[in-house]
């Protein structure tokens, strides 16, 4: 019997989820009812309920769960093996592992990271790219004090840049394999961090 039930409840998450992404392309992140949910999924509002406070609240749980499965696949990265791969000009493996979810919450990204959704979930990828990802990447013990671009301004840009190639990569239908994905970020970061070794 409960087996069963943890299956409705699965189901009925499914069905909320799809709700909300449907609901937040129509009007914006912000504007998210629990009657505009209840509505697009086809459940009463009793049933929301028992899953989630408000409209916010689901929104808010829906992000913190996409995220952490974005951060373990990210936390996988490691830089030595990062140059590794780009030296080798093939994609580094954990980077397939990041694009792959991605492409499994196609849906979710393309919404979120669009122009009706929450700008604060670019910018949580893009800070954690920088300070946990990026970072060790690009930490080389040298001066760079004499490139044109200060090492601050090319992590910043590296992480904007690995973002643009994921949601256009989502907003163009995925047609290229994870793996093609995961190459091309592969190889902009280790261009730029072969660069600083060259300076």
């Amino acid at each position: 019997m409960s087996e069963k039930i943890d299956r409705r409840k699965v189901r009925t998450k499914k069905l909320l989820r799809k709700a909300l992404i449907e609901v937040m392309e129509r009007k914006g992140a912000e504007r998210i009812t629990v009657s505009d949910l209840t509505k697009e999924a086809d459940i009463n509002r009793g049933t929301f309920y028992l899953h989630y406070m408000d409209s916010m609240d689901m929104l808010k749980q829906v992000k913190e769960e996409i995220w952490e499965g974005l951060r373990q696949r990210m936390d996988k990265l490691d830089s030595h093996e990062y140059l590794q791969y780009a030296e080798k000009r093939e994609p580094y493996p954990a980077m397939v592992k990041v694009v792959e979810y991605f492409g499994e919450n196609a849906d979710f990204f393309r919404v979120i990271l669009g122009p009706k959704g929450d700008p604060s979930f670019a910018i949580r990828i893009k800070e954690f790219l920088k300070t946990q990802h990026l970072s060790k990447v690009l930490q080389i013990d040298l001066d760079i004090s004499n490139t044109i671009i200060p090492y601050d301004y090319m992590v910043t840009s590296i992480a904007s840049a690995n973002l643009s190639i994921l949601q256009h990569w989502i907003e163009t239908g995925r047609q290229q394999p994870p793996s093609a994905i995961a190459l091309m970020i592969t190889h902009i970061v280790g261009n730029a961090a072969f660069q600083l070794l060259d300076t």
